[in-house]
């Protein structure tokens, strides 16, 4: 008899002792029990090891932990990823939530459903210490405007009404741009994707986007519901590098968005594709880490970044004029 659970959730821990109550909660609170639970200590200096230790046999789900020198989050997916034996994947951040319902729906999709690769639903932002809702769900944008990448054609899925199934051949062009508004957090994943495409553990932080947006352009297939799967909590602990910050967080945030777009370039299969990658990286030089650089007064980089941005882009007529700047402003500094 095979004694595997269906779905194997990973959870990254970096010195977040205080956020393993919520944790345990939001594990507790599944509606569906057969999982199996992957801790994974990235060198945390706090008291996460003595915490997991004495609580651990309070889960009743089973629990694996491990402990690891401090490699970054993507590391301690990867190794996660090898220690699950899961049908699903499943990942999660220590200090945000999961619906009751969220491992239930969507197992119950995937297994009608066996071709669906990555099922994800939206994202719902709230203040950690208030709860108050701030983002009620990511699927829409501050116009008011429905995430393009939902907005693709699409067919409904067996079994369940609200899901539906990406079937657009723009569907390549559309996460490039605009990315795919399913982060791993709010979703559930065939574990026969990640025997070939494991995470590139030299990112520390927003290799989530180009992940997903890789699987799309390698003709995995994505399917969605606007139904809320994942509860984001806001608070003054967040490492990433793509929230707003000091003028030299913005400046390693682009060059972040940088690297993950270049490494995009190997899978692109159309014309449209390689186009949107290009006008892609363009607004993150321009916009960017031009802007960055010019606000830190290191004129020269930012000229050459706004270069970079007319040669990717040459038809922009804005690019030319901020360069233009850039080039006066260079010349009278020196």
């Amino acid at each position: 008899m095979n004694s595997n659970p269906t779905v194997s959730v990973v959870v990254p821990l970096y010195n977040r002792e205080k956020f393993l109550p919520q944790l345990a909660q939001t594990m507790e609170s599944q509606t569906f029990r057969d999982f199996e639970l992957i801790l994974i200590n990235d060198g945390s200096s706090d008291g996460t090891a003595e915490w997991i230790q004495q609580n651990k046999n309070k889960f009743s789900v089973p629990v694996i932990y491990r402990e690891q020198e401090n490699a970054g989050p993507y590391a301690a997916r990867n190794h996660g990823l090898k220690l699950a034996s899961g049908n699903y994947i499943a990942f999660q951040d220590s200090d945000d939530e999961w619906p009751d319902y969220h491992l239930q729906e969507f197992v119950q999709t995937l297994e009608e459903n066996p071709d669906i690769d990555w099922l994800f639903g939206s994202l719902t932002r709230i203040d950690h210490d208030t709860r108050e809702v701030v983002e009620a769900t990511n699927f829409v944008r501050e116009d008011n405007s429905k995430h393009p990448f939902v907005m693709l054609s699409s067919d409904p899925v067996k079994g369940s009404e609200m899901t539906k199934i990406v079937n657009d051949p723009k569907a390549g062009e559309t996460a490039i741009v605009h990315s795919v508004p399913g982060s791993t957090q709010c979703a559930l994943i065939r574990r026969e994707v990640f025997k070939s495409h494991l995470f590139d553990e030299s990112f520390r932080t927003a290799y989530d986007r180009f992940y997903a947006i890789k699987l799309v352009l390698l003709g995995y297939n994505f399917a969605f519901t606007e139904r809320t799967h994942q509860i984001y909590h806001i608070h003054d602990s967040h490492i990433s590098l793509v929230t707003a910050g000091s003028t030299q967080k913005r400046e390693r945030s682009a060059l972040t968005m940088i690297k993950g777009y270049q490494g995009l370039s190997d899978f692109v299969s159309t014309p449209a594709q390689k186009k949107a990658i290009s006008q892609r990286l363009a607004k993150v030089y321009a916009w960017e880490l031009s802007m960055a650089c010019q606000e830190m007064g290191e004129y020269k980089n930012a000229m050459r970044a706004m270069m970079k941005a007319v040669y990717l882009s040459p038809g922009t007529w804005l690019y030319w004029r901020s360069l233009s700047a850039s080039l006066i402003r260079f010349f009278l500094r020196r």
